[in-house]
């Protein structure tokens, strides 16, 4: 797990890759069971970049829980560093 700028970035043993927001909760999987997935990013200049954001997470005790905006579904899933992720998250 590490902290770029604003952002969350972590990965897991199972091959699940994330980027979050934790000012306002916006996640975006990277990859899943080792397979890259697209990442979008709307805009990237010099000093910035934006980015198409795929969702919202939150952390509810062991569990981490993602909103998919566009499929409107909810995963929950075990065996995430939330505890790490939440103290990150305070950073």
């Amino acid at each position: 797990m590490v902290m770029v700028g604003p952002l969350v970035l972590f990965s897991t043993e199972t091959g699940d890759a994330w980027v979050l927001d934790p000012a306002d909760q916006l996640a975006m999987p990277v990859a899943r069971e080792g397979e890259p997935l697209a990442v979008h990013i709307v805009e990237d200049t010099a000093e910035s970049f934006v980015v198409d954001w795929t969702g919202q997470y939150r952390i509810d005790g062991d569990a981490f829980i993602y909103l998919d905006k566009d499929a409107q579904t909810v995963r929950t899933i075990l065996g995430y560093p939330t505890r790490l992720i939440a103290e990150h998250s305070r950073s």
